[in-house]
């Protein structure tokens, strides 16, 4: 599919939001405690947390958050910047429900990459049992440096709240160096 990738736009919240929703929904309700992908929807899916985000990638240096257009309707996202830790991380990269397997991915990873510098280390965190995310990144050179609970994560470095009480989510921290051109 062929698409522009373009910095996102306040604007862009409105149609984001049901995206955001509609993909976390797909992802994560066959490997996820429900209690955990329903606070993250709740939570990070929202118009205002997806304006929010926008927002402060604009804002921030070596932030950003990307589009993908495919002319008539956006298909897909990222957001990446420094995580609460200092470390660079790729905290979204999602395409629309049914339009995985298409190049989107590939798309905003590729333009990502056409923003860093050569040597710049990042990670992606994926969640243990969402083997087609990590047959992408894998097929993208990230390799798996560690593991940690989705749950703790979330809330250390997004601020996000967990009312019910859940069992660890289980995620994998992948790795990888942007390579010079």
């Amino acid at each position: 599919m062929k698409v522009a990738i373009r910095l996102a736009t306040p604007a862009d919240a409105d149609v984001l939001a049901p995206l955001a929703r509609a993909s976390a929904e797909v992802t994560y309700a066959p490997i996820a405690q429900k209690a955990v992908y329903e606070a993250f929807i709740a939570q990070s899916c929202t118009r205002e947390a997806l304006s929010s985000a926008i927002a402060f990638a604009a804002k921030a240096k070596d932030a950003y958050f990307a589009v993908a257009d495919a002319g008539h309707s956006l298909v897909g996202y990222l957001d990446f910047g420094r995580d609460g830790d200092g470390a660079f991380e790729l905290r979204r990269l999602y395409s629309a429900p049914g339009l995985t397997s298409r190049g989107i991915g590939s798309s905003l990873l590729l333009w990502l990459e056409d923003q860093l510098p050569t040597g710049t280390q990042y990670r992606a965190i994926v969640h243990a049992r969402n083997h087609r995310a990590l047959s992408f990144w894998r097929r993208h050179d990230f390799v798996v440096v560690g593991e940690l609970d989705t749950k703790e994560h979330l809330a250390a470095h997004r601020g996000l709240m967990f009312d019910q009480p859940a069992d660890p989510e289980p995620s994998l921290v992948l790795q990888r160096v942007v390579a010079g051109t």
